[in-house]
C-alpha cells in the first residue's frame, strides 16, 4: 500500500499529458473502458472506468482495486485555406503523447457497504502545432497571418470518492473532483490585437505552459433490475477554474513598444456531463453496455456558443456508446466497443477551432486481458479515430465576419494504443 501511494503521488507531480477528446472531453480512460468504446455508466470494470464514469460503481467491488495504466496516442490534425486565389494545406507537426493515470476503491474496513475510491485521471484537452507556412494564408508571418499556431490543453481530474450499497439493488456515489488544467496558445486568439499605425493588427502568444485549479463534483447511481440487467446515471457538475494569466510581450514590430511586457488572461472552464446507460449480462461469460452522454459545451465558458468571452462557440452535444465483454476462459477476456459523438464545431465558424481540432466523430475500440495471477490482471486496448473533416469560411480575427470567397478546410485523426495493469486484494 506504501509502494502504492508513492506511485500515485509521483503521478501526481507527473501530470497528465496533451490529453487527446471528442469534443473538449476524453470519452474514456484505460485499456479496458476505451476498449469497450467508453461505455459502462451501469457496468463496473475496474477503478478507472468507475472514477470516470460513475462514483457509484466503486461500491460493486469487491475488496481492494488498484489500476495503473498508461495511453500513447497520435493525431493527424490538417487544415487547407483558401482566400481568393490564395490557397494552400498545412500539417500540424505529429508527436505521441502519453496519458498516465491511477485508480483505487476499497471498502473502509468494518463498515462493508462503503466504499472510497481515489485517482488521477487524465480526462480532457487538445493539441496542435502548426508551423509558419508561407505558402498556406492563415500560417503567413504576422500581421498576413497567424505565423506558428500553437495549443495545448491538459486536464487531469482527482476525484476524491465515496459510495455506498444502499440495499441489494441499488448503490449510490459521490466524488469531489479536484482539477488541474495546463494551456498554452500562440498566438491567443480572441485578446485584443496590437495595432500598428497603418492598421495591421498583431496578435500576442501566450505559449507558454500556464497550470491552474478548477473543482466540480459528480453524482452516480446504478440499480440492479435482475441479475441479467442494470441501470446506471451519472451527473457531473460543469468545472469552476482560476483565470488563466500569462506574462507576454506587445507583438507590433512596428511599434516603439515592440517587445515591452504585457499580460494576457483567459477564462476556461468545464462542461456539465450527464451520462445514462444499462448493462446486460445475457450470458455468464458475455457483459454488454449501452450508454448515451450529453456534453453541456453551449455554457461553457471561453468555449460555448451561449458562453461569453466566448470566440470559438462550440455547441452542446450527444454521444451514443456501446461495449462488449467476452470472457473465453476463467483467465482470458476479449472486448470491442464502438462511440459516436457529434462534433461540437459549428462549420460556419471552423477558422476558429484551428487550434481545437476536434472534427472526429467515431471511435473503434478493442482489447484484451488476462489474469496474470488470481490478483493481478493485465490489460491491452487499441483504438482508431477515422479522419473526418468539416468545412466553412475564413472568419477576420478581430471582426469575426466572414472573408469573401474564402474557405477553410479542418480534419483530424487519432490512434491510441493503452496498456493497464489491475491490482486486487
Amino acid at each position: 500500500m506504501r509502494a502504492s501511494v508513492l506511485l500515485a503521488a509521483l503521478l501526481l507531480c507527473f501530470g497528465a499529458t496533451a490529453a487527446h477528446a471528442q469534443g473538449f472531453v476524453l470519452p474514456g480512460v484505460g485499456p479496458v473502458n476505451n476498449s469497450m468504446g467508453a461505455a459502462g455508466v451501469a457496468l463496473p470494470t475496474e477503478s478507472q472506468a468507475a472514477l470516470m464514469q460513475n462514483p457509484a460503481l466503486i461500491a460493486k467491488t469487491d475488496g481492494h482495486q488498484i489500476t495503473f495504466s498508461t495511453e500513447f496516442f497520435k493525431d493527424g490534425a490538417h487544415f487547407e485555406a483558401r482566400i481568393g486565389n490564395f490557397s494552400g494545406g498545412t500539417d500540424g507537426t505529429v508527436d505521441m503523447a502519453v496519458i498516465p493515470s491511477f485508480g483505487w476503491m476499497g471498502h473502509i474496513p468494518d463498515k462493508s457497504k462503503i466504499t472510497l475510491g481515489f485517482g488521477l485521471l487524465g480526462v480532457a484537452g487538445f493539441r496542435t502545432d502548426f508551423p509558419q507556412d508561407s505558402s498556406n494564408p492563415l500560417l503567413n508571418p504576422q500581421p498576413n497571418g497567424y505565423g506558428r499556431f500553437y495549443t495545448d490543453l491538459q486536464i487531469a481530474k482527482i476525484p476524491f470518492a465515496m459510495a455506498t450499497q444502499l440495499n441489494p439493488k441499488l448503490a449510490i456515489g459521490f466524488s469531489l473532483n479536484l482539477y488541474r488544467g495546463v494551456l498554452a496558445a500562440s498566438p491567443l486568439p480572441g485578446t485584443a490585437a496590437d495595432v500598428s499605425a497603418s492598421g495591421a493588427h498583431f496578435i500576442e502568444s501566450a505559449g507558454n505552459q500556464v497550470p491552474r485549479f478548477g473543482i466540480g463534483a459528480q453524482f452516480g447511481a446504478v440499480y440492479d433490475l435482475n441479475p441479467m440487467v442494470s441501470l446506471g446515471a451519472s451527473y457531473t457538475t460543469p468545472q469552476r477554474f482560476s483565470q488563466y494569466k500569462w506574462n507576454s510581450t506587445n507583438a507590433d514590430t512596428t511599434s516603439p513598444n515592440f517587445g515591452h511586457a504585457t499580460t494576457l488572461t483567459f477564462n476556461l472552464n468545464g462542461p456539465q456531463i450527464i451520462t445514462f446507460g444499462t448493462g446486460l449480462k445475457p450470458m455468464p461469460n458475455l457483459r454488454l453496455a449501452f450508454d448515451g452522454r450529453h456534453v453541456k459545451m453551449s455554457t461553457v465558458r471561453g468555449i460555448g456558443d451561449n458562453a461569453p468571452d466566448s470566440l470559438i462557440q462550440w455547441r452542446s452535444c450527444w454521444a451514443i456508446l456501446m461495449g462488449a465483454e467476452y470472457w473465453v476462459n476463467p483467465k482470458t477476456a476479449i472486448r470491442a466497443g464502438f462511440n459516436y459523438l457529434q462534433t461540437p464545431i459549428h462549420a460556419e465558424r471552423v477558422a476558429f477551432s484551428l487550434g481545437t481540432p476536434s472534427t472526429f466523430q467515431k471511435h473503434f475500440g478493442f482489447g484484451a486481458g488476462t489474469m496474470v495471477t488470481p490478483h493481478v490482471g493485465m490489460d491491452l486496448g487499441f483504438y482508431i479515430v477515422p479522419r473526418e473533416s468539416l468545412t466553412g469560411p475564413v472568419l477576420d480575427p478581430v471582426s469575426a465576419a466572414p472573408i469573401p470567397n474564402s474557405s477553410v478546410t479542418l480534419s483530424n485523426k487519432l490512434t491510441s494504443f493503452q496498456f493497464g495493469l489491475n491490482f486486487k486484494f
